[in-house]
């Protein structure tokens, strides 16, 4: 985690710098989960490929590419954010990720760049998803806070009849 925290202030400082010199660089998203995987040399004399596989690489994949559906950079399981102490997280939801048949909690890690909504306020309208509340709580957000797309996602879906936090 820590990792990703300097590779995510790394890469959002590139690319500052170079969208100054009108120059439009991607966001770099980073999925982490904890668990067994296998890492090693693989191949044999015509190729050699040194990698990792397991059902924890594969879920840490699918978070990094669920980034690009909330609009979030750096995107933790459940098992990842329960090791890791004083983090700032708010909650994405339950995801039922591809290839997966039981969905896993997803966090979201904040960083002192963003400019969301307060951590406190988004709890309270995420507590409220599965009650009549939470499309009222999510809309008061979106009206002063446009640019979170976290909210904007959750508004969203609660506006087309969706409810609870299960996300497939």
């Amino acid at each position: 985690v820590k990792c990703a925290l300097a590779l995510d202030a790394c890469c959002e400082a590139l690319r500052k710098k170079a969208k100054q010199e009108n120059i439009n660089l991607g966001v770099t998203r980073i999925g982490i989960h904890t668990g067994i995987g296998i890492v090693g040399n693989y191949g044999g004399k015509e190729r050699f490929d040194y990698t990792a596989h397991g059902d924890a690489v594969n879920t840490a994949a699918r978070l990094e590419s669920v980034n690009k559906h909330f609009g979030s950079r750096i995107c933790v399981s459940e098992s990842t954010a329960n090791r890791c102490k004083n983090l700032n997280l708010r909650p994405i939801g339950n995801l039922l990720l591809k290839g997966k048949k039981q969905a896993i909690m997803a966090y979201e890690i904040l960083t002192s760049t963003q400019d969301l909504a307060p951590t406190d306020d988004y709890r309270k309208a995420y507590l409220a998803m599965n009650g009549p509340s939470a499309i009222e709580a999510f809309g008061r957000l979106r009206q002063s806070y446009q640019d979170d797309y976290l909210v904007r996602f959750h508004y969203n879906r609660l506006s087309k009849g969706e409810t609870g936090s299960t996300i497939t």
